[in-house]
């Protein structure tokens, strides 16, 4: 059998993987390419791709471990088929770039997934031991080795297409060119997310982001329909349904994720990936309950991975929660906090906060209180902002005599679950924080040393409220009011550490 049929089988193997993780046969997919995974480039990579989905989901020691060891055999296998240069080659790659348009076609698919599986055990090099900045600097470097080499590719590419006649044959395959930009595209979107100073220290070794040309490429990518392209679409999702909605909710594109969405769901009726997006989607629209059924569709398939219901979980909460059904919310607050290792300390505040709106006499609000202060994370060396608020807001309400002021509304604006609420349940929370601010402002003794905390975060939240109901001067006129006492409010609510959060 020729390169280009061994080529196209191990394609092929890594493709039937593809085609039962999306139906949610997530048994099967592994199955079917271990037979070949030792000596099957795109079978090492999708057999560790899955393994890798594992570890990062369970967060779970030995998942880590061995899927780092399986990603190893990957990197083995795939290393075995890229070209070996002579040591003036390997000499001169430091001067200029490599010409991939010299390599054979196994040796460009050699590259890409090189640089794919790498990133792949860069993340993992942070999670192996989060705790620890050793790990966090050796990811660094990982996740630098591999944007160089996206980098070099994508110059390559670009540099040939550019000096391609119209109706020629192109130099590079269909695939190769879309790996490499939705490769590149990813890098250089996530870059551009990152925060101002760290993305500056990152420009000094070389990294540097580009929103606007990562997007494109990444688009690009997924409309090739290509072995990738559902990896261009999950990422695209995520973009659109998750992120932007913490960053610029203003520019959602509902275009882009309903055409993802109709393609894929008619390809793979039932996935739980793209059902749950179609979830997201309700939620940002504001169909809650529609957002609901859907998560509950994905809850019923029955999969071995009980973090997908996690994730289920999760925004569940939310919508409960945006439908004053605090209740409700404090139920999924508290399953996340009694089955799921991502974070306990903000699951446990979750529920505490929840909980407090539905019932402030709920009995066993101290008790998780408590345990919240004992989860707490590191990662890279340095505790969570969102898991120190958790933390301050349950000291809070321990030591001022277990009380919290509209703790499930605030967790609702640092979250930017705001606008999704609708316009009755806006003006009835905007009557319960009236009356929280009349007891204030009453001669009665109040329920903790920091009554302008509590002034401050009803001002705030009744700003922002009013504003998401079109009612600018009024918003002005409360924000303008909580900034007459940002100097006199005390940090030990951890009231301004939630609002610096957003």
């Amino acid at each position: 059998m020729g390169d280009a049929s061994i080529l196209q089988v191990s394609m092929d193997q890594a493709a039937m993987a593809r085609d039962f993780l999306l139906s949610n046969k997530l048994e099967e997919a592994r199955e079917c390419v271990i037979p070949y995974k030792d000596t099957s480039m795109y079978a090492a990579m999708a057999f560790c791709n899955i393994g890798f989905m594992q570890a990062i989901m369970t967060f779970d020691r030995d998942h880590i471990a061995q899927s780092i060891s399986e990603i190893d055999v990957a990197l083995q296998v795939i290393d075995s088929n890229r070209r070996k240069d002579g040591m003036i080659s390997y000499l001169m790659s430091y001067v200029k770039n490599r010409d991939i348009s010299l390599f054979t076609e196994s040796e460009r698919h050699a590259e890409l997934l090189y640089a794919e599986t790498l990133l792949v055990r860069s993340v993992l090099t942070f999670a192996e031991d989060a705790e620890s900045l050793v790990s966090f600097v050796k990811g660094a470097l990982k996740i630098k080795t591999c944007h160089s080499l996206y980098k070099e590719l994508y110059s390559c590419v670009s540099q040939h297409e550019s000096q391609e006649s119209p109706g020629s044959q192109p130099t590079f395959s269909r695939e190769i060119v879309g790996g490499i930009m939705m490769g590149y595209g990813a890098f250089l979107l996530g870059l551009s997310l990152l925060p101002p100073k760290i993305l500056r220290l990152l420009e000094f070794v070389g990294l540097q982001g580009d929103k606007a040309l990562g997007l494109k490429l990444i688009k690009e990518a997924e409309k090739m329909d290509l072995l990738r392209s559902f990896v261009a679409a999950y990422g695209l999702l995520n973009f659109e349904t998750i992120i932007l909605q913490f960053i610029k909710p203003e520019e959602y594109d509902v275009d882009i994720v309903t055409d993802i969405l109709d393609r894929y769901l008619d390809r793979y009726p039932g996935s739980v990936t793209f059902t749950f997006f179609k979830g997201r989607k309700s939620v940002i629209s504001g169909d809650l309950y529609g957002a609901i059924t859907l998560f509950e569709e994905c809850e019923a398939i029955p999969l071995d991975w009980i973090q997908v219901y996690h994730l289920c979980y999760w925004e569940k909460m939310w919508c409960y929660a945006m439908s004053l059904q605090w209740e409700k919310a404090a139920e999924f607050a508290y399953k996340l906090f009694e089955e799921s290792k991502w974070s306990k300390t903000l699951f446990g505040y979750q529920y505490v906060a929840f909980q407090f709106m539905a019932d402030p006499s709920t009995a066993n609000i101290q008790e998780i209180a408590e345990r919240v202060p004992k989860h707490q994370l590191r990662i890279g060396g340095k505790h969570l902002h969102i898991e120190k608020f958790a933390i301050r807001k349950a000291r809070s309400y321990l030591a001022n005599g277990k009380f919290l002021c509209l703790p499930g509304l605030e967790l609702m604006y640092i979250w930017r679950f705001i606008p999704q609420i609708n316009r009755v349940n806006k003006e009835k929370l905007l009557t319960i924080i009236e009356g929280c601010l009349e007891e204030i402002e009453s001669a009665a003794p109040y329920h903790t040393p920091y009554p302008l905390d509590d002034w401050f975060l009803c001002h705030l939240l009744t700003g922002v409220l009013v504003a998401d109901l079109g009612d600018a001067p009024r918003a002005l006129a409360a924000l303008k009011t909580a900034l007459q006492s940002e100097d006199s409010v005390q940090v030990g609510s951890g009231t301004l550490v939630g609002c610096f959060l957003c």
